[in-house]
């Protein structure tokens, strides 16, 4: 089968869908809510881009793996989602900078997950309009749709995950504070399920928490020492 003809069977393939969706569409609107018809769009555009990550899934898997150490990630994605915790949890909690070490790099690690599925849905959305453009040049409009429509089913189901999962992280940032958190130190003394991290040089913020019985209280107290 030549390039040319697989082409044309993929071009005729995209035709026959989009009659069959014109076609269905009074069907669905008829009969699905508009919840429904969210739901079931949200079904075929993640369907397609599991189907698109099932297919490359040895570029994906080596992707993955190098991803963490890469430039883009290490240089500017963590880096500044680093920053931008930091930001958030002084000003929710008041906490200075330099007591929230790692809380910091925590929060910027949950930061950088959403934003990562962001930044590569764009490059490659960005690819994806490229790779269009020489296929428009060279004459070739029919090769590239099929997986294209895959991809973007990908890219857009990637992009869905990146926006949802940001305020998740987001709302779950001030948990980070933990992590700087000890149950021994000039704060107070020590309590069970109790544990301190200094605000600043006069105050410490007091932490009841426990985890089995949903119990997460932070309070201000002064400090016994600077």
């Amino acid at each position: 089968m030549t390039e040319q003809y697989k082409a044309t069977l993929k071009l005729a393939l995209i035709f026959t869908v989009l009659i069959a969706a014109n076609f269905a569409s009074p069907f669905i609107s008829k009969y699905l809510s508009p919840e429904e018809q969210t739901i079931l769009f949200l079904v075929i555009v993640y369907s397609g881009g599991a189907i698109y990550a099932f297919q490359t899934r040895d570029q994906m898997n080596a992707f993955i793996k190098n991803w963490p150490s890469s430039l883009v990630y290490t240089a500017f994605i963590l880096y500044a989602c680093k920053i931008a915790a930091e930001k958030v949890i002084n000003a929710r909690t008041g906490i200075e900078v330099e007591n929230i070490r790692y809380a910091s790099t925590i929060g910027g690690a949950l930061y950088s997950v959403p934003l990562s599925m962001i930044v590569i849905s764009f490059f490659m959305q960005v690819k994806t309009f490229v790779r269009w453009l020489k296929a428009q040049s060279n004459g070739d409009d029919g090769a590239a749709l099929v997986p294209s429509l895959l991809r973007l089913c990908f890219i857009t189901s990637l992009f869905g995950l990146g926006m949802y999962t940001f305020p998740k992280a987001h709302a779950v940032v001030d948990y980070a504070v933990l992590a700087d958190a000890t149950s021994v130190n000039s704060c107070g003394p020590a309590e069970p399920s109790v544990v301190y991290v200094r605000k600043n040089s006069e105050t410490c913020k007091r932490i009841h928490i426990s985890p089995f019985e949903g119990i997460y209280e932070s309070t201000d107290i002064p400090s016994k020492s600077g």
